[in-house]
């Protein structure tokens, strides 16, 4: 005859694994909690401290400052979820801490050796970029063939947004030529047609009174006074004449839109017509 079910020993081991499963899940919570909490705060700590450099305005050290808490905050992101990994799987039954963390970056180095090979590329690229101040938050650059303001850096990204709105994301091994335009100084350059029958010297003189009627009323955004050149060049239907002034920061677009508005205006009522390309055509008979 079959011994009978000890009901007392079942219900004994079912609360004590019960209470460990509790347990688990209950540090399991704390960690995903604190976690969180700490990610929360080096984003709040991050974000004041990126908020108090922006009033410096385009001081470089201050754009240096952004550039490093943004990166801060993509490793600290890293840091924290990766250690919060190691501690919720040792309730599971997955070794110690430690050894976790240890296990964690052999296979990371396994990773590595099977093809993330760019992901470390990027990362360094992103630390020479840093450590070099080839650009920083804020800046206006044109990276490879995209044009924009670099509005965050990561450890493995740049973000630039356009200025239609666009966020291009490009990864920092990837990162082959760069031109920043938020140096001291940019060139306004505006190339003017004029017809081959006009009074060249009459028009220079014209294209520098409106030159410089313009720098005396922008002169925050100038850093110095407009040039023009005589001729630059000959076009098919056109002699072009260069105007060409420095421009603090990135407000060389800006100038040249103003100069060519400024510029037709003059020529409307100076009668001067700006060529356009014709067909004459010969009927036989």
């Amino acid at each position: 005859m079959s011994e009978g079910i000890n009901w007392e020993e079942i219900f004994k081991e079912f609360k004590i694994n019960s209470t460990i499963l509790i347990k688990d899940l209950f540090t399991i919570g704390i960690v995903i909690l604190l976690s969180a909490l700490a990610m929360k705060m080096v984003t709040a700590f991050t974000s004041r401290s990126i908020e108090k450099a922006k009033e410096r305005g385009d001081d470089p050290k201050a754009k240096s400052f952004i550039t490093f808490m943004t990166l801060l905050r993509s490793f600290s992101r890293y840091a924290i979820y990766f250690i919060a990994f190691c501690i919720i799987i040792n309730p599971l039954g997955y070794g110690s801490v430690l050894s976790n963390i240890i296990t964690a970056a052999g296979v990371g180095a396994l990773v590595i050796s099977l093809g993330a090979q760019s992901v470390i590329s990027d990362m360094i690229a992103g630390a020479f970029i840093l450590f070099e101040h080839q650009f920083s938050v804020g800046d206006y650059v044109q990276i490879n063939e995209y044009s924009g303001t670099i509005s965050a850096m990561a450890m493995r990204c740049t973000y630039l947004d356009t200025w239609k709105g666009e966020r291009i994301i490009i990864p920092n091994g990837q990162i082959k030529t760069v031109i920043n335009y938020s140096g001291k100084f940019n060139m306004a350059i505006v190339d003017v047609p004029t017809p081959y029958e006009a009074d060249s010297e009459k028009v220079k003189a014209i294209l520098q009174e409106e030159a410089d009627k313009y720098y005396e009323a922008n002169r925050k955004i100038c850093y110095d006074k407009p040039q023009v050149l005589a001729i630059s060049s000959f076009d098919e239907s056109a002699v072009i004449m260069t105007v060409q002034m420095k421009a603090k920061g990135r407000n060389h677009f800006t100038i040249q839109r103003d100069l060519r508005m400024a510029i037709k205006k003059r020529f409307d009522k100076e009668g001067i017509s700006i060529p356009y390309n014709q067909i004459v055509v010969h009927k036989e008979g």
